[in-house]
């Protein structure tokens, strides 16, 4: 897929991993939807609004639209698609990147915190794609979805479980509606970070001394390649897989790792 003058569509864009994709979608010629809550600074531990991101990705030369938008709330969703749409005309790009996370043991996780944690991950994922897809599927010029994993669902999970299992409920999510749209040229990826990106809202719940270092610590610009190659031709036999943004990058000489010393 040539990338330049294709509209992406990225939830929780406004900080951190999302923001990031953004800027490297815009970086090859991509417009941008900014779809995310935070309009206005009002956490110090969670800065950046949709606007600020608009801000940064126009800067780049290409079209950005900042929409409000939770993602449990299914009309807001639909609202922010028919926007955009209306706004560009088309939707090429879906990147369900919105998350949050509960840590606490599970006995001493109140439901309706798993239940937060599961209508973010998931199911504001699965509302994003039943938003989207129909759309995409009428224009009939395919598209790609990516659906934004984490680690934490190959880890032990102890203490943050509810966050594990959504996380690996989107690479089922992706393997699945992979099948299912592939007869109309539209793939589906699942990606995550091959460790730690060190974002607002990773570091949320860590205290300062508990930022790690070493190669588990992911410069964030991994990501936002991966994402690129994701949505290269290259990449349309690979849909239905989950992948790991370095090693993904290694293996087609993408991505080089810096010295151990640095």
């Amino acid at each position: 897929m040539e990338l330049r003058d294709k509209v992406a569509f990225i939830t929780g864009a406004s900080r951190g991993l999302g923001k990031n994709m953004a800027l490297a979608l815009a970086a090859e010629g991509c417009h941008i939807v900014v779809a995310a809550r935070t309009e206005a600074d009002a956490d110090p531990k969670l800065p950046g609004t949709i606007h600020a991101t608009v801000g940064e990705i126009e800067a780049l030369g290409v079209r950005a639209l900042a929409i409000r938008t939770d993602v449990t709330d299914e009309a807001s969703i639909d609202a922010a698609v028919q926007t955009t749409i209306g706004e560009f005309g088309r939707i090429d790009i879906l990147i369900n990147n919105a998350g949050v996370m509960g840590p606490g043991k599970l006995w001493e996780t109140p439901l309706k915190r798993w239940d937060l944690v599961n209508r973010v991950n998931v199911r504001g994922a699965v509302a994003c794609c039943r938003a989207v897809l129909p759309h995409m599927i009428e224009r009939g010029e395919g598209g790609v979805v990516i659906n934004i994993s984490s680690i934490a669902a190959d880890q032990g999970g102890g203490g943050n479980i509810s966050y594990k299992v959504t996380k690996h409920a989107l690479r089922q999510l992706s393997e699945g509606l992979a099948e299912e749209v592939k007869e109309h040229d539209i793939r589906v990826f699942a990606l995550s970070p091959e460790g730690l990106v060190v974002t607002p809202g990773t570091m949320y719940h860590r205290l300062p001394e508990q930022v790690p270092a070493g190669p588990y610590v992911e410069h964030p610009d991994a990501m936002g390649k991966a994402v690129i190659y994701l949505c290269s031709d290259e990449a349309k036999p690979l849909a239905g897989q989950h992948f790991y943004s370095r090693p993904l990058l290694r293996e087609r000489g993408l991505w080089e790792d810096p010295p151990a010393s640095q």
